[in-house]
């Protein structure tokens, strides 16, 4: 019995090392779990592997350095771990709810790479600076910008780049527009809302002369000598140039 279980642990840690070096041929993630094993005895290593695939979240820890050539994961590695493990990259996949049979689903000319794709919301957007503004006093008296707890309105580039590839724009617009820098948006909104309840952004939308962060960064523009026609008209007239171009 001893005997057989030292077989299956000697072909279970060769498996995983062979892999392991195969992705990472620096060794270095083949080594950490070398050396964790050779630290457990035979009834060590059967609990921790009768946990590992009783849990369906168990996973081999696998770390990398992104922009450390020796220590990149490449393609061409991950290929050789598939060949080993005798798993295929490549499969048909079958669409079957795009299918008006469901007997006869959809599938694939050809095979397509398979695997997991791990979404993941973003946290900021989640959790930290979509509270929104409730009150005036989370704003500036001065610019009507949003502070403090309540910066709805002052996302990062990648979480306004994240609804833009969503089609969130009236999001967008609520957040970064009414309900970051637009006191007077806001006010309209507020108001509306107390008279009927709801509000719809078309319906209180201002000028640009409302918007404090457009008229700062024509000012800093202008203050370097470029002339825009974010607040002020286009530096060009396209009218003008179509009707010279026809004459």
């Amino acid at each position: 019995m001893a005997g057989n279980i030292q077989d299956k642990r000697k072909r279970m840690t060769s498996l995983i090392d062979t892999i392991l070096t195969d992705m990472d041929p620096s060794g270095v993630n083949a080594s950490k779990y070398r050396k964790m094993f050779q630290t457990m005895s035979d009834k060590q290593f059967s609990d921790w592997a009768n946990e590992f695939f009783s849990n369906p979240k168990s996973r081999i820890r696998f770390d990398i350095e992104e922009f450390n050539e020796k220590r990149s994961l490449k393609y061409e590695n991950v290929e050789k771990a598939s060949k080993d493990l005798k798993v295929p990259l490549f499969e048909y996949v079958y669409i079957p709810h795009v299918s008006s049979n469901k007997n006869r689903p959809v599938r694939t000319k050809t095979r397509v790479l398979v695997g997991y794709l791990n979404i993941k919301r973003v946290q900021q957007l989640q959790q930290k600076k979509s509270t929104g503004i409730i009150t005036d006093t989370d704003r500036d008296e001065t610019t009507g910008i949003a502070k403090g707890d309540a910066k709805g309105g002052r996302q990062t580039g990648v979480e306004n780049q994240i609804l833009m590839g969503l089609g969130g724009d009236i999001i967008l617009s609520e957040i970064i527009g009414t309900r970051g820098d637009n006191a007077v948006e806001y006010d309209n909104m507020l108001s509306q809302i107390a008279e009927t309840g709801s509000c719809r952004l078309e319906d209180i939308k201002t000028s640009t002369l409302d918007k404090p962060t457009l008229l700062k960064t024509d000012l800093y523009l202008k203050a370097m000598g470029i002339k825009t026609d974010i607040v002020s008209e286009a530096y060009i007239n396209l009218a003008e140039i179509r009707t010279r171009f026809v004459e």
